[in-house]
């Protein structure tokens, strides 16, 4: 990971260090970093492992930045090697790109309204489990 600067902050009473922006991600990528941060509870922090994804996924949409600059140069087609128009190469990277962000932050793990843990695989488990769960309540007012 790469050094950042830290600021002081108070998080359930106690002083702990919060990242600032990592240094050496350009705008999205710097975004993205404030955003998660800034919509965390104050009593809520990521660990090392949840950093690092984030830090990960911030570079990767920085790269899918810079992608999409270059579709906005060149257009989302190019000449293929025997002349015919084809899918500019950049189209296929920035959409590999933001699918790889997706499932980034997707593993880390943001609280929900009631400031418990969620990720992803959380969510869709806890929607399978509601399904269920009301499945089998239609199935006691029919009997």
């Amino acid at each position: 990971m790469v050094a950042s600067e830290c600021v002081r902050c108070r998080m359930g009473g106690f002083d702990v260090m919060a990242k600032a922006v990592p240094q050496g991600l350009d705008e999205a990528g710097s975004g993205l970093w404030e955003a998660i941060l800034s919509d965390l509870p104050e009593n809520w922090e990521l660990d090392q492992r949840e950093s690092a994804l984030l830090l990960a996924a911030c570079r990767q949409l920085d790269d899918v930045a810079r992608l999409e600059a270059v579709i906005e140069r060149e257009g989302v087609t190019a000449v293929g090697s025997t002349g015919q128009p084809t899918v500019h190469p950049a189209v296929v990277e920035a959409r590999q790109g933001r699918t790889t962000v997706a499932r980034l932050l997707g593993q880390i793990e943001l609280p929900d309204a009631e400031e418990n843990p969620q990720t992803a695989a959380g969510l869709r488990a806890k929607r399978a489990a509601q399904i269920r769960w009301a499945a089998q309540e239609r199935k006691k007012e029919v009997a």
